[in-house]
Parts: C-alpha cells; structure tokens; sequence
C-alpha cells in the first residue's frame, strides 16, 4: 500500500506546478506576441516596444530596439505608438530630440483618435516655449481631449477660457472645466481655480459661500471649500462653523488641530447648529471634562439634536456634509 504524501510536500509540488505553468504561460504569450509583432501587428509592435523598454523574462532592456519598434507601430499607423513616438522626439528620449518630428507624430496620433495626443498637442501650442503660440489650434485639440475626460486637458482649456486665449473669453466655462478636472483628481485645477476666483468668493453672501462650500468640501476640493467657509465663518453662518470644525478635525483643507476643530463645533452648536449639537454631546457623552464646566452636559445637546432630527451620527454627518437628511 502506497504512503500517503505529508501535506506539506503536497503544497510544495503543487505550488511548483503553479509556478511552472505561470512561467509555460508567460513564455507561449511572449511567443504570441512576436509572431503577431513579426506579422506587423501595430498593437503588438507598440506592446513588445513597450517590454523592450523596461525589460521583461526573456526580453532584455533595449531602448534603440523599442524606438525602432514605436516608430514602425507609429508608421502603421497605430495612434498610442504615434502619441508616445512624438513625446520621445519632444523630451529627446533615446532619439535626437526634434520639435518638428514631435509636432508631426503628436498631429497624427490625435488626428487618429487619441486623447493624450490631443491633450499633448494642445499644451505645446499653448504653452509657444519651443513650439509657436497657437491658442487656436491649442484650444481645437485640448476641446478633443477634455471631450475624452482628460482633467489635465480639461484645466488647460479652462486656463484658455478663463484668459480668452483662442476661445471667446467665458469664466462660467472656466469654472465648470475647472470642476471637472478636480472631480478627475487634479489637484492644479483646485489651485487655479483658487487664483481665479478667490477675490470674487469674498462677496458672496454667506448662505451662497456655504452652498458652494459644501459642494466642493465634498467633491475633492477641500481648500476652495475651506477659503469659502472661512468667508462665511466671519460672519458666524453655523453651518460654515459646523464644517470648519469638521476640516479641522480631520485636516482636510487645512492643518489638523482638534482644539480649533472642538471650538468651531461649539460655536455652531451654541448657534443652534444640530450636528454640531451632536457632535458636541458625543464627546461631553465620552469625556464629561473635556469642555468647560460652563458648557452644558452632553444629555442637554442630545436633546436640541435630537429637536431637529439628528439622533445618530450617520445623520449627524449627512446633515453636516450635505446639509439633507438621506
């Protein structure tokens, strides 16, 4: 009768086989690939291209073998391979570096469809530091490219509307792209957008700077959200005082510090702020000496809380962030 195998040695040959196949599999799709390459695959010319840049299993790093492999892509007519072609020419990478030759593999890949093209060769145009000014033509392909949500084309555009460079001069377009670009994550767009409205924010009426306050503390713009706060604040809105304490709570926007943090809370909760109100009695609920013995308990902000619906701090967040219930 045959000896059953000790587990341990079990696991061991199965993760070898494991192994092996992975190592089989990544060999037959390398294989693949060259043949479809040696077919003059556009894509698989702009993928082994790609290997050869930074070296893969058997295929060493070979930066004259992948230019010559984009650039043969690039002439088949493949638009990612044009794009990238085009940005070696600009920054002279591995090849000699030729603004005209960047110009003309840029032009082709986004007149062939690809957005990063376009958002590359609207910046060049844009920007005139090796390349002529164009605000036209610039404004042609980074309309294509924010067309495609790039948010770093969506804040160049808008930094051509907001100064009317080869588009009609228009700050709500301006805006609007600005908001795209940082609901993409980038986080220029915040800061310009800063730089072009933060003067004209410090005349909003202080509901107004709330209600766009709100809307950019919650979607990824927290130090534009905070600069309108603080203009409502002054004034003593409950609400910007309320969100304040939460930016600082947390240091979003802003440095964390939970003693301002704590005193934003109490003043909106003494102005009659019901989240902050429950905020405030949760902390009195867990420490009863954090706050001066002139500060009611936590029972008697439980109560004006829960006078305006707030009884959990689901709630409490939602009314504070969203200014509604869910």
């Amino acid at each position: 009768m045959k000896r059953a195998l000790p587990f341990l040695i079990l696991f061991l040959l199965a993760a070898a086989n494991a192994v092996c196949g992975d190592v089989s599999g990544r060999r037959k799709a390398l294989r693949e690939l060259s043949q479809r390459a040696a077919s003059l695959d556009p894509k698989a010319l702009y993928d082994l291209a790609s290997l050869h840049d930074k070296g893969y299993d058997s295929i060493p790093v070979d930066s004259a073998r992948s230019t010559a492999l984009y650039r043969l892509s690039a002439s088949l007519g493949y638009p990612r391979a044009q794009n990238y072609l085009g940005f070696r020419y600009f920054k002279g990478e591995f090849v000699r570096q030729n603004v005209d030759s960047a110009l003309y593999w840029l032009t082709k890949a986004a007149e062939n469809g690809d957005p990063s093209a376009a958002n590359n060769l609207g910046y060049l145009l844009s920007e005139g530091d090796v390349v002529g000014k164009d605000y036209a033509g610039a404004a042609f392909w980074l309309k294509k490219a924010a067309a495609a949500g790039l948010p770093q084309a969506e804040s160049q555009l808008a930094d051509l509307f907001c100064k009317g460079h080869g588009v009609e001069k228009d700050t709500a377009e301006a805006i609007s792209l600005y908001n795209r670009a940082i609901e993409g994550g980038l986080r220029d767009a915040e800061i310009k957008l800063l730089a072009m409205m933060g003067k004209k924010w410090e005349r909003l009426p202080a509901d107004s700077a709330v209600s766009l306050g709100r809307f950019y503390y919650s979607h990824r713009a927290p130090v534009a959200a905070v600069t309108l706060l603080k203009n409502a604040a002054a004034s003593g809105n409950p609400d910007a005082l309320a969100l304040l304490g939460d930016a600082y709570s947390k240091g979003y926007g802003v440095e964390y510090n939970h003693d301002i943090s704590i005193d934003f809370f109490l003043r909106a909760a003494n102005a009659g702020q019901p989240s902050a109100q429950f905020i405030i009695a949760e902390l009195l609920d867990i420490f009863p000496d954090a706050l001066p013995d002139s500060v009611p308990p936590a029972v008697f902000w439980y109560g004006k809380a829960a006078a305006s619906g707030i009884t959990d701090a689901s709630e409490a967040t939602q009314r504070l962030i969203y200014g509604r219930s869910e």
